[in-house]
């Protein structure tokens, strides 16, 4: 079916109705207009983000610079760029290197499937995680700074750290639970693999960012 080539947007709602026919139509020369859904993704978060962390003031996120005298107004003004360029970095990392690693496992789990073809299906797939920063993006508009603050310091207060990490991800929520779906389903369709080992398969990258969230310092 990859063959019968469906306009861009008739593809996108297509997979995200009904993404078991239509990743099929899904090819490898959909690589870029799957590559745009990451890039939406990547720049709904950078921004959610920037305006987050120019919020919450630097001696509320790191409060032992001021312990050491250093002083944070300057570093403040910056931190919301730097901020969108590191969650820029990390998530778009973060999407190539899973994507890799779910190709690899699907081989090893007798799956044959083309690596490119899944990038773009991967791609559609983060569907879901781009329309949750795009919500994103409009609560760190309207919200207050106190608010924010308020809410940085109850997730800091969270004491079980593998609690603390799985939270951290963003992953075990609505939209996470919907792109694992939809990640599964291309799983099952370019590597011909059934539903529970395609679903494993999706699962191993999740698990594997709860994993380093949870060795990472508090």
């Amino acid at each position: 079916m990859s063959e019968d080539r469906k306009g861009y947007f008739e593809l996108l709602l297509g997979v995200l109705r009904r993404p078991g026919e239509y990743f099929g139509y899904v090819g490898e020369g959909d690589l870029l207009r799957g590559f745009l859904v990451v890039l939406l993704m990547v720049a709904l978060a950078a921004a959610s983000t920037s305006m987050y962390m120019s919020k919450i003031p630097l001696e509320v996120l790191v409060p032992q610079l001021g312990e050491l005298g250093v002083d944070v107004g300057e570093l403040g003004a910056s931190m919301g760029l730097f901020s969108a360029v590191g969650s820029s970095v990390t998530i778009l990392a973060g999407w190539a290197l899973s994507t890799a690693i779910m190709h690899g496992l699907s081989n090893l789990a007798g799956g044959r499937g083309s690596m490119k073809r899944f990038f773009a299906m991967h791609g559609f797939a983060a569907a879901p995680h781009a329309f949750n920063y795009a919500l994103r993006t409009v609560d760190a508009y309207v919200s207050s700074s106190q608010a924010l603050v308020d809410y940085y310091r109850a997730s800091q207060e969270v004491s079980v750290k593998l609690l603390r990490a799985v939270l951290g991800t963003n992953m075990f929520t609505v939209f996470g639970v919907a792109g694992l779906i939809y990640v599964t389903y291309a799983l099952s369709e370019n590597y011909q693999l059934d539903r529970r080992r395609a679903s494993l398969i999706a699962l191993v990258p999740v698990l594997m960012y709860v994993f380093l969230s949870y060795l990472s310092p508090a």
